[in-house]
């Protein structure tokens, strides 16, 4: 029997590389069905070490019917394995197949349900690179180009009926697929006229941050929470700060920011009202308050560095702001101060920005990048932030589990606004968030008029007193509340609360008078809408509280297991689960003190054959921090650590490293 034209173009498309290529090597067809992208990595050496190239391990499953994309999950592996920031690797493909398939089960899917899987070395038998930019994009990373994607193409519908500037904002890329990743720009800009899009390097203040948390051994977000946490202030001018572009930048940034670290950390008390300003706030030790200095003016000298780039582009290119959009990505677009200084700044006509904005959804833009290049044009939409694991099929197992300390049970969230007026309360629901960033799921709820409250949260997950808590509003209000207020779904704008109304929501607050805002209507999250509009009658306050539900150190919360862990230790009253108001007892007999173990089996069990496996790739005794180096930098990869000679030649180049923090993500070779 013959095949019909259509058929036989399929059956090649599926036999070689799930795609039919004309004579230029263009992709003409792919198939229908579902597709799999993997942001993680399998290496035996890095798993006994618990190391990985890449971090926020995390997957996306796309299903493509003719011209249409549909997302059907996307998981961030920390949720799961219990390591947050996940950046271990698998040791194995056999073990990373157990762990996807894990992941995949509740959509009843497989690995060998997929037209095509991308994006993890090994995982399959194809070595294939032809669905990254690599061969297309020379000059700029493939670590960039994903994130650029993952906004940019979050809606196809805006992104080929307007002109938008894209803007992929990290602190640097991976080398895992891209080798020769330190001779090229490390991070991309792109202006895309309505789906026609021109590529371009750009600078990104990322790696200032980067280098500001390795040094002070502080997160980002803490960083900038102590910013905004004193008044303290230099009344000093600094120089912007060299621009970012490749490896070989890092250097000249680097020694650029030491000098303002020594100048402000060598400030004496004589210097006050000369050189500085600080408030009299004994809760703040001298290192706490100089380092609220130093980081303001890196935020400072970060959004100049944001504006210049920006006002360039506009003026290159003629472009009128107000008649563009404007598409952020990459880990430094969790900076919501900078975000919203560029809408308040432009004037762009529309902000997109995915809720997985850092490397936790590398695999979201790997995908929507290899639609775009294999499709002549596709349709997608991210309807919301929640994409990860849904819990409700084990609530009444869960239940029954925890039955000794469970008081009540009563189906509804009438009560919610009453019991969230009182106290704070633990919510669960529907599917989990992507992203960093708790969004209405996986959150502790709270009165944003009660500072008792804001202190209760900070006190429950382990963190400083002066950590800020983020404010959920009703969308319609927000102009309202909030000047220069806009849609903000995902959590990642700053706002400043209207003066005459903020000594109603103390709570929420930075003491610039901002806060970190989500909107929210009913169309996005109908329960979580209902539980603020009845908080809203009730108080004459469109606002709740709202923070992640993790304990310190932990990912947040994914199933409800979990969640009552955590409210029982916390002796917190009341947990909503699923539209189930959950009322909890007997706290005091309850034995655990930590979060419950996570599924991590696959990535620690190796650790007992370190031994072995170290002497095999590394028999002449290079240290750990030597062979890290060496695993981590593309430009070693020439040398053969098995050979004697090439070894030390590794140690030789090791020892002239100028610098080398402590989880590597800085050093010069």
């Amino acid at each position: 029997m013959f095949l019909s034209h259509i058929s036989y173009l399929r059956y090649f498309a599926k036999k070689y590389n799930k795609c039919l290529y004309n004579k230029k090597g263009k992709c003409i067809m792919i198939l229908n069905g579902y597709y799999l992208f993997v942001y993680s990595e399998i290496d035996p050496v890095l798993n006994v070490l618990g190391k990985s190239r890449r971090h926020d391990h995390c997957l996306s499953v796309f299903y493509k019917n003719d011209m249409d994309i549909t997302l059907i999950c996307h998981h961030e592996f920390e949720r799961y394995s219990g390591f947050k920031h996940h950046n271990i690797a698998f040791y194995s493909k056999e073990d990373a197949e157990i762990f996807i398939n894990t992941l995949l089960e509740p959509y009843s899917l497989s690995i060998n349900d997929f037209v095509g899987i991308y994006g993890l070395p090994g995982l399959t038998a194809d070595t294939d690179i032809s669905y990254t930019s690599i061969n297309d994009i020379k000059d700029i990373s493939y670590h960039s180009i994903c994130h650029l994607f993952s906004s940019l193409c979050m809606d196809t519908e805006k992104f080929y009926n307007n002109i938008i500037l894209s803007l992929s904002f990290d602190g640097g890329p991976d080398a895992l697929i891209d080798k020769k990743i330190d001779g090229k720009y490390y991070f991309c800009g792109a202006l895309s006229y309505k789906g026609e899009i021109k590529y371009f390097p750009i600078s990104s203040p990322g790696g200032y941050w980067l280098y500001l948390s390795d040094y002070f051994d502080m997160p980002e977000g803490t960083l900038m929470a102590l910013a905004y946490a004193t008044k303290a202030k230099s009344l000093e001018t600094f120089k912007p700060l060299s621009n970012y572009y490749k490896a070989s930048d890092r250097t000249i940034f680097i020694d650029e920011i030491n000098k303002i670290i020594d100048r402000i950390m060598g400030y004496s008390d004589s210097d006050e009202g000369v050189l500085f300003v600080k408030e009299n706030d004994t809760r703040f030790s001298e290192v706490e308050t100089k380092i609220s200095m130093i980081v303001k003016v890196i935020q400072e000298l970060s959004i100049k560095n944001v504006f210049t780039q920006i006002d360039k582009i506009l003026l290159d290119y003629s472009l009128i702001s107000s008649d563009i959009m404007v598409a952020l990505s990459g880990g430094y677009a969790l900076n919501c101060p900078t975000n919203s200084k560029i809408m308040e700044k432009y004037h762009f006509k529309g902000q997109l920005c995915v809720p997985c904005i850092n490397d936790s959804g590398l695999s979201l833009g790997m995908g929507l990048y290899y639609f775009f290049k294999n499709c002549k044009q596709f349709n997608f939409k991210l309807s919301s932030a929640y994409y990860g694991y849904n819990d409700k099929e084990n609530l009444f197992g869960t239940i029954d589990d925890f039955r000794y300390f469970i008081a009540d049970v009563t189906r509804g969230i009438s009560q919610a606004s009453n019991d969230i007026q009182k106290s704070p309360v633990v919510w669960i629901d529907g599917n989990a968030e992507i992203g960093p960033r708790a969004l209405g799921h996986r959150s502790i709820l709270a009165n944003p008029m009660n500072m008792e409250h804001k202190n209760l949260l900070n006190l429950y997950k382990q963190r400083e007193w002066w950590r800020p808590v983020a404010p959920i509003i009703l969308e319609k209000y927000v102009k309202e509340w909030f000047e220069n207020g806009f849609s903000s779904p995902y959590m990642l704008n700053n706002f400043c609360v209207d003066s005459t109304l903020s000594d109603h929501v103390l709570g929420i607050l930075h003491l610039d008078g901002t806060a970190r805002v989500q909107t929210i209507d009913y169309n996005l999250d109908n329960k979580l809408w209902k539980v603020v509009s009845d908080f809203y009658e009730l108080t004459g306050i469109p606002i709740i509280s709202n923070t992640s539900l993790n304990d310190k150190g932990e990912p947040i919360v994914n199933t409800i297991a979990q969640a009552l862990n955590f409210a029982l230790r916390k002796k917190i009253k009341i947990v909503y689960a699923y539209g189930y108001r959950i009322e909890l007892c007997n706290h005091k007999d309850y034995g655990e003190k930590s979060p419950l173990i996570r599924f991590n089996n696959l990535f620690i069990s190796h650790v007992k054959e370190y031994k072995k496996i170290i002497k095999q790739i590394n028999p002449h005794g290079l240290s750990k921090t030597e062979l890290l180096i060496y695993m981590y930098s593309p430009s070693l990869s020439v040398y053969d650590i098995k050979n004697y000679t090439e070894a030390m030649t590794v140690r030789n180049i090791v020892r002239k490293l100028k610098r080398v923090s402590g989880d590597l993500k800085f050093f010069e070779v």
